[in-house]
């Protein structure tokens, strides 16, 4: 107990007792060649990868060796559609205890293939949240609406919906490159870009992408991003979905 108190009087001290409290890397790559099961992706403290999620027995997570969008390997996720019944189909991977705190910019990029032409109406590609000891706090996610990237929020924020009327679709069956881009802020100060193929398609400025602070050891955050999950990281409810990614990085700019 007397543990615990020491920990909520350093949160509620000073952000920067909290951040070396809570430190981890600002940086991480990977082209997934040195892998040839995923079980040399997961190592004990979170050398690489930390974790991955597999909801249905049907899903798939696996290192492919024949398809790749440089290099010889990929990453490689099937996943069934989400029903009410089992709720929210999963087949990612995530790295967790990484550390990006107010007024930073945080750069996520990298290759993604979404096969098949079937409805893919609000399949996630990417979330960017906040792990604590019972659970993710809110964070941001690319979703897929109507055939096209939107940025949507776990708090209470409105999605972020692309700069025209007219949304630019993400291309299937062939190498897109995403990238994304948010200075992390509590009020209304921050920005999020998002490109695709080099074009930009989200410019979201006076945004509020940071929540606000709350007990690290309750469901919420300690006002930073420390996990960032690729893959199918919830699939839609409209079609078994089958998607590679290859050439991740992330960092602070």
């Amino acid at each position: 107990m007397k543990k615990l108190l020491g920990i909520l009087l350093i949160l509620l001290g000073s952000s920067c007792n909290k951040e070396k409290l809570f430190d981890g890397p600002d940086a991480y790559s990977d082209d997934f060649e040195s892998y040839h099961i995923l079980d040399e992706m997961l190592l004990d403290n979170d050398v690489k990868w930390s974790f991955t999620q597999n909801t249905y027995s049907g899903n798939l997570i696996e290192v492919d060796s024949s398809f790749a969008h440089t290099g010889s390997k990929s990453m490689h996720f099937k996943a069934s559609k989400s029903t009410n019944e089992h709720g929210a189909s999963k087949a990612s991977i995530a790295k967790q205890n990484m550390a990006f705190w107010e007024n930073e910019i945080l750069v996520v990029e990298g290759w993604h293939f979404l096969a098949g032409n079937d409805s893919a109406n609000w399949l996630f590609l990417l979330d960017l949240e906040e792990q604590t000891a019972i659970g993710a706090g809110p964070g941001m996610r690319l979703a897929l609406v109507n055939g096209a990237i939107r940025v949507e929020h776990k708090y209470n924020n409105p999605d972020i919906l692309q700069l025209t009327s007219t949304p630019v679709q993400m291309p299937r069956n062939q190498w897109v490159h995403i990238k994304f881009e948010s200075k992390l802020v509590q009020k209304k100060k921050g920005y999020v870009k998002v490109w695709q193929d080099d074009v930009l398609i989200i410019d979201q400025s006076n945004w509020k992408t940071l929540p606000k602070d709350i007990l690290y050891f309750q469901q919420g955050t300690k006002g930073m991003y420390s996990s960032i999950e690729f893959g199918i990281t919830a699939n839609t409810h409209d079609s078994d979905m089958e998607i590679w990614v290859d050439d991740i990085q992330i960092w602070k700019k």
